[in-house]
């Protein structure tokens, strides 16, 4: 049973992210002046199809993995004019919102899950709370109240930043952590964090503060305050699954991490299958803010993924589109649709092996 619900939550969730991001183009095509041909939920073989008094064609097809937006001229043939609502007779500024409207729809969705997430449970701050005698945080001067604000010459406004910089720690180098004290001044110490044997990683000895609920934030602080917290927060938490998307490719395109560290819908479905046996016994609602968070990631991820300049995403669009600003004219359909095919199959091939390697590790 919990192997069903997996993988109609998984699919769920592929949806949700998927539609948003195809909502995104639909909404900036209207902005625009580009006239929407159809807008599909699911793919594959039509089921159902409904004209709106605009002439859009909503329609909802068999396979419930997310939909597209299909615009008018959206793929031009070389030497056919087209009419002043295609998206091929566009200014390359306008083509570019448009294609640019998907990923940030993205993030915009992560960000909204995580307010909900920061508001409904609280978070993690960046603020001290205990400093433990005898480790290397006491003994550089950390005190309770403090907030860590860098680390390693990086700013830190999310306490995973500081959770993702120790997970890459190597042993006997010396960490810059800056705190901001109270009273306003800066310090910076140099610390070499200890093994904890315990807890199979290294530590620097100090513990964060947790934030309450908005409802706990606004009895103490007040409304606007409160939400002005949890809004800059969730921004904050949001810009770091941004960022840590793209260091984590870096270190993929780099060699400094496998292949193995890239999951598809198999190995997304399987997390949710664990995720669903270990939350459900907390109650429904635990498992709703669980797969709540793992949108967050996914959706981050996708938007992050979508940016890449990889023939057949929005950011190869993006690179044709500023090449037809500076030659101050298009690329040929013909030589454009031939790189998208190439950037096609590949995608296609690194599917296929992404779902290989996700078998693979569900068979270990």
């Amino acid at each position: 049973m919990s192997t069903v619900i997996s993988i109609i939550t998984t699919l769920l969730v592929f949806s949700i992210i998927v539609l948003v991001h195809e909502g995104g183009h639909f909404l900036a095509a209207r902005w625009m002046g580009v006239f929407v041909e159809e807008f599909s939920i699911g793919m594959g073989p039509l089921l159902l199809k409904h004209k709106t008094k605009k002439d859009l064609q909503v329609s909802l097809r068999l396979l419930p993995i997310g939909g597209f937006c299909k615009m008018k001229g959206e793929e031009p043939q070389e030497g056919v004019e087209q009419d002043g609502d295609s998206f091929a007779a566009k200014k390359p500024w306008r083509r570019a919102v448009i294609v640019a409207a998907g990923p940030f729809m993205n993030f915009i969705l992560a960000f909204v899950l995580m307010l909900i997430l920061n508001s409904t449970y609280g978070f993690i701050d960046t603020r001290v709370a205990k400093v433990e005698e005898g480790l290397p945080a006491y003994e550089g001067g950390m005190e309770v109240g403090d907030r860590i604000v860098g680390m390693n010459g990086e700013s830190v406004h999310a306490y995973d930043k500081i959770s993702f910089l120790l997970y890459f720690y190597e042993q006997g180098e010396s960490l810059r952590i800056t705190v901001r004290k109270p009273s306003g001044e800066t310090l910076d110490m140099d610390l070499i964090p200890v093994y904890d044997e315990e807890y199979q990683k290294y530590r620097v000895g100090f513990s964060a503060d947790r934030m309450g609920t908005l409802g706990e934030e606004i009895r103490e602080r007040g409304f606007f305050p409160a939400l002005g917290i949890m809004i800059g927060q969730s921004f904050w938490d949001t810009m770091f699954q941004i960022e840590s998307t793209v260091r984590s490719f870096g270190l993929i395109f780099s060699g400094k991490v496998g292949l193995d560290g890239l999951s598809g819908p198999i190995g997304i479905a399987s997390v949710v299958n664990d995720t669903y046996n270990v939350a459900i016994g907390y109650g429904f609602l635990v498992f709703l803010a669980t797969m709540a968070d793992l949108m967050v990631l996914i959706s981050a991820n996708l938007g992050v993924l979508n940016l890449f300049p990889v023939p057949g995403l929005d950011g190869s669009r993006l690179i044709f589109l500023a090449l037809e600003k500076i030659r101050k004219k298009p690329m040929n359909p013909k030589v454009e649709n031939a790189i998208y095919l190439v950037g096609f199959v590949m995608l296609f091939g690194l599917m296929i092996l992404v779902a290989v390697n996700d078998v693979i590790n569900l068979m270990h």
